[in-house]
């Protein structure tokens, strides 16, 4: 019988909210690598980066890093190197130039740093071909992993609207819009005001002009899975999911190396989305199909609402479809199957 592969995943520090640990770890692999133990592919532990010694790296064989930019991950990605274990360094954001919008700040010191575990890694991933192309720029060597959902895990239930009415936004580290922000805020002030049966869940990152939103609830944050079951399970009517697009050109780029994790996981818990037309969901979602696709003005946005929240047809034939596309081409074998590939 084959030895099982033993993975360690460094944590770290968020980079956007330095009392948490990473979260975009936890949503990147989280599902991966839980599918994977569960099919007995490999064994895996996470163990926060400072406390990392040379005495647990010789307990496995593969590293796993994901956006770390610290002398200590340096360190350790060195000291895996020169046991003769495989180092995997992942990015799901291009964070070596990050925009203006975002609460992160990496000095120079840490941005050598990336570069440099870039470099060392034995393997590179990332979440998407943008990011595949600039990065080949540092290094040649560059595979994707998509970002995928386990559906084992988190099934599909009976898909059910609360009553009162719900919306679900979700945001971390600052509002990816820059022209069309205080608009959408806007936006949403006013739907708020049109139809005050209405709240408006907000799962994520304080973020300035909150008060100015009836009805917006902070929900706050929970660990990855028990965020996607809360969110299955609250009857949302839809959810809106703003990135900015071709009007901010100056975070074009950045904006175009996310992943289009948010459809994936909403499409696969059954809940119709109204989406920027940012390339990341121009090149994942079918207009009126799988999602709604708007604009960043102000007119777009109104529509869109209103249009979702009347008709119900709409919404229930989007659930179907976005779920059925998702199943399709998002589930979580693929990726993992890819990454476990890399591993070896």
């Amino acid at each position: 019988m084959q030895k099982k592969l033993k993975l360690l995943v460094v944590q770290r520090i968020s980079l956007s909210h330095d009392s948490l640990m990473s979260r975009s770890i936890a949503a990147r692999f989280g599902p991966m690598l839980k599918f994977m133990d569960r099919h007995d592919m490999i064994e895996w532990e996470q163990i926060v980066e400072s406390e990392i010694t040379v005495k647990h790296l010789r307990q496995f064989d593969v590293v796993l890093f994901n956006k770390h930019s610290s002398n200590r991950a340096l360190t350790i990605m060195r000291m895996a190197n020169d046991l003769g274990l495989k180092t995997v360094y992942d990015l799901d954001d291009w964070i070596i130039d990050l925009p203006m919008y975002s609460v992160t700040d990496l000095n120079d010191d840490l941005l050598e740093n990336i570069t440099r575990l870039i470099r060392e890694a034995s393997v590179v991933t990332v979440s998407n071909e943008v990011l595949q192309k600039k990065l080949q720029h540092i290094r040649p060597s560059v595979s994707v992993v998509s970002n995928g959902f386990d559906h084992e895990a988190i099934p599909s239930q009976p898909w059910q609207e609360a009553s009162p009415p719900k919306i679900l936004f979700s945001n971390t580290d600052g509002i990816k819009l820059v022209k069309f922000k205080e608009q959408f805020f806007r936006v949403l002030g006013e739907f708020s005001r049109r139809h005050p049966e209405v709240s408006i869940d907000f799962w994520g990152d304080y973020f300035h002009g909150m008060e100015s939103i009836p009805k917006l609830v902070p929900k706050g944050f929970l660990e990855n899975s028990q965020y996607k079951q809360a969110i299955r399970d609250a009857g949302y009517l839809f959810a809106i999911v703003p990135l900015g697009g071709r009007e901010d050109a100056d975070t074009l780029f950045f904006n175009s190396c996310k992943s289009c994790i948010k459809y994936i996981d909403y499409g696969s818990l059954g809940i119709p989305g109204v989406y920027s037309r940012s390339p990341v969901y121009e090149e994942a979602v079918s207009h009126l199909k799988t999602g709604y696709l708007v604009e960043n003005n102000a007119e777009e946005w109104n529509r869109a609402m209103e249009e979702m929240f009347a008709d119900k047809k709409l919404r229930d034939r989007m659930r179907h479809e976005a779920y059925d596309d998702a199943v399709s081409r998002f589930s979580i074998d693929r990726s993992s199957e890819k990454l476990l590939t890399l591993f070896n």
